[in-house]
């Protein structure tokens, strides 16, 4: 009997600790007590008292497993007492296929049963046929009951497959072994088997592949998840059918609020389809290597302060593109080897990213009030150019002058007949948005139409169209997935002359009990990212029925009147997704009685508020003023400078102390889009320029930065330009980006 149970003891100790990998947390003394258990019988003696150990072992084993389950479950008191076990049994099986390993045994309490079932089976027929000395059959079934879970959880498959040898080898070599120099010939010759075994399988194939790979196997028609995932980015318009069951492709941890998870953007409209036309610009490598995406990202997206962390683990996705929520702009590539920064903020390694890679990501995700947006006007630097294109012909900006006249041509060049394919669907652009007062109302007229307004409907098996599919899905069909609504708003907001792309990936998924995001295959998406200046990109949604939890950007589609208000100024940010918008009286003025010291206490507030703006701006003024009081034209050349530095710093641009000429040209380029060389010149000129050759008080620096923000002002709203004039910023110096 002791030889029995030395023999049983490392094979139950190894079924137990494969079974267990599956689960987290571990149930190590629950696993290991139905083992004990199911050894019992080993301690019986043969014949009829065996067997009946046997029966008694499994009836407790069963009864651990399910608990009362048989008789609290029954759902009928006429129903037989065992179909909630079977059903239990079932559901644990079919999970299987459904839960990402390792599983939680609370929330999946049947698959948990059945690897205490599992654990006590193998081990009770390990026991069996060592207390027969049938160490072959105990062998094998140690090999089978080790190696079953291995093929699930694929993480050191080689170290479980040693440990499962080793396991039943020491059956025989503990059962023929008589003298201890025999048992230490046995366990060396062991060893050196388990080690070349090992190696062999290190050193091949089989090692990076199940042999017995079950969760492949179909039990479930096509209702079963896949083991794994792949995406093709670029547009499709045939159709698309996602699988009955879902697969987790992705978790991802840090973000609190729901976010769109990018993989990467199609950039390049041609033939009336959407492609994937991104240009390298880099290597990451190594530990949270920082970088730049690029000359359209905002300076604001370079502080660290600005970005949002994310952990991301990779459970079924098989991609070569990273997900993460807005633009990268750091990432800890040591467990990616090298990863390759291409435009439009899209990160690339060189193979697929295997399944249980974990990484951790940095990201800038704007999260403007919609009144800021409203703000911006349509004045873009020479790089947002290229999208504006349309089969590789650039649109005229929005509202600007002959703007008509020049669209006009586009379509009348008889050089390129296939581009009035798309007139129709530039005249529905113009007649839902073209009279928008700004680039944010046309975006919003433009998603509230393909949503609610425009008698669009969502269908995954839209009807086959012979000529351009979008054309045909705007004025015909009306009928589409996600890639028919981003690919249609983005391109009319092209040809309205509004910058825009298709971004692809993934909406935010379901958020767990430890606030986790839980992606599946089916929150594969397409949506819009339009281009704000000072912003960056932000997300739109024309999907009906998607995107719903982005409130800041789409809660304003369903309503015709939050566009309307937008126009009058009144559209200000809701945290509350679907949130109405205030009326008059709560957009200012008090309601409801209101005690007599009330308004006078208000109004005292108010007036000193006043006062203490005007004594700022005015301060700042006289002190800019006195600066020119010289005859030095490289002094009146420097306090042009700082007066430049001081504006831009005053109205949130991040700018360092004694910046440059050529920087503040480059920050009044990047930020409001205007030409700053003039004055750049007009000021190098009287700093470095010969004596002789320079104006009493370098008149011509003055009159350029006169120039530049008198244009400067005209691009910022009249906000903008009052909280600039109180501003403290200037006052109090810079911070270096």
């Amino acid at each position: 009997m002791g030889r029995s149970l030395a023999a049983c003891a490392l094979p139950a100790v190894v079924i137990c600790a494969s079974w267990l990998r599956l689960e987290e947390p571990r149930g190590v003394g629950e696993v290991f007590a139905i083992a004990v258990l199911a050894l019992s019988p080993v301690i019986a003696p043969g014949g009829w008292r065996r067997r009946t150990a046997a029966l008694a072992a499994c009836a407790a084993g069963a009864w651990i497993a399910f608990g009362a389950q048989p008789w609290e479950l029954a759902p009928y008191r006429d129903e037989h007492v065992l179909a909630p076990v079977s059903n239990a049994v079932g559901r644990g099986v079919t999970d299987f296929y459904a839960v990402l390993l390792p599983l939680d045994p609370v929330r999946n309490p049947e698959m948990h049963s059945l690897v205490l079932c599992a654990v006590f089976g193998f081990t009770l027929a390990i026991g069996l046929f060592v207390a027969a000395r049938r160490p072959v059959g105990a062998a094998a079934v140690t090999v089978a009951g080790a190696g079953w879970p291995a093929t699930l959880l694929s993480v050191q498959a080689v170290a479980v497959g040693a440990l499962a040898l080793a396991a039943a080898l020491s059956i025989p070599l503990i059962l023929r072994a008589r003298s201890g120099p025999a048992l230490l010939a046995g366990g060396a010759a062991a060893a050196l088997v388990v080690v070349g075994a090992s190696w062999a399988s290190s050193a091949t194939t089989l090692a990076r592949e199940s042999a017995l790979n079950w969760e492949a196997w179909d039990i479930r028609g096509s209702d079963k998840p896949v083991s794994s995932v792949r995406f093709v980015w670029d547009s499709n318009y045939d159709g698309i059918e996602f699988p009955a069951a879902k697969t987790v492709v992705l978790t991802i941890e840090g973000p609190s609020e729901p976010s769109y998870w990018r993989t990467s953007t199609l950039d390049d409209f041609a033939d009336g389809h959407w492609f994937e036309h991104l240009l390298w610009l880099g290597q990451v490598e190594g530990d949270s290597k920082a970088f730049s995406p690029g000359r359209l990202f905002p300076p604001r997206g370079l502080q660290p302060k600005n970005w949002l962390e994310q952990r991301v683990e990779v459970k079924a996705l098989v991609d070569d593109h990273l997900a993460a929520a807005g633009t990268p702009v750091a990432l800890d590539a040591r467990r990616l080897g090298t990863v390759f920064q291409l435009s439009g903020g899209v990160l690339r390694v060189h193979d697929p990213v295997r399944k249980g890679t974990s990484y951790r990501i940095w990201s800038y995700a704007p999260d403007p009030a919609p009144a800021a947006l409203g703000a911006v006007r349509p004045r873009y630097p020479a790089e947002a150019a290229q999208f504006l294109e349309i089969d590789g012909r650039a649109f005229p900006t929005f509202r600007s002058r002959e703007r008509e006249r020049a669209v006009r041509s586009l379509f009348a060049d008889p050089s390129y007949k296939a581009f009035a394919q798309h007139r129709p669907m530039y005249a529905a652009a113009q007649r839902v948005a073209g009279n928008a007062p700004s680039p944010y109302a046309a975006v919003l007229a433009l998603e509230s139409w393909f949503r609610q307004r425009g008698g669009f409907r969502y269908d995954e098996s839209p009807p086959r169209v012979r000529d351009a599919p979008l054309v045909a899905f705007v004025t015909r069909t009306k009928a589409g997935y996600c890639q028919h609504f981003a690919g249609a708003m983005a391109a009319m907001l092209r040809m309205l002359g509004i910058p825009a792309r298709v971004a692809v990936g993934f909406t935010s998924g379901t958020q767990d009990e430890d606030g986790k995001w839980v992606v599946t295959n089916h929150e594969a998406h397409a949506w819009v990212e339009v281009w704000f200046a000072r912003l960056g990109w932000i997300p739109f949604d024309p999907t009906p029925g998607r995107g719903t939890f982005a409130g800041e950007y789409s809660f304003a589609s369903d309503s015709e009147e939050a566009v309307a208000a937008l126009r009058r100024g009144e559209l200000r940010r809701s945290s509350t997704p679907g949130r109405e918008l205030p009326d008059s009286a709560d957009l200012g003025a008090g309601s409801g009685p209101s005690s007599g010291r009330a308004p006078s206490l208000f109004g005292i507030v108010l007036m000193l508020s006043v006062l203490w703006g005007l004594g700022v701006g005015i301060g700042k003024a006289c002190v800019r003023r006195a600066r020119y009081l010289t005859r030095d034209p490289r002094r009146a050349a420097t306090a042009s400078r700082r007066e430049l530095e001081e504006f831009l710093r005053d109205q949130g641009v991040l700018i360092s102390p004694g910046a440059t000429l050529q920087a503040l040209q480059q920050a009044v380029y990047a930020e409001l889009g205007l030409d700053g060389r003039p004055f750049a010149r007009a000021a190098a000129r009287a700093r470095f320029g010969r004596p002789a050759q320079l104006e009493p008080g370098a008149s011509p620096a003055k009159r350029e930065l006169r120039s530049l923000l008198k244009r400067a002002r005209q691009e910022l709203s009249l906000w903008a330009r009052l909280r600039g004039f109180v501003s403290l910023r200037s006052l109090r110096g810079g911070v270096s980006p």
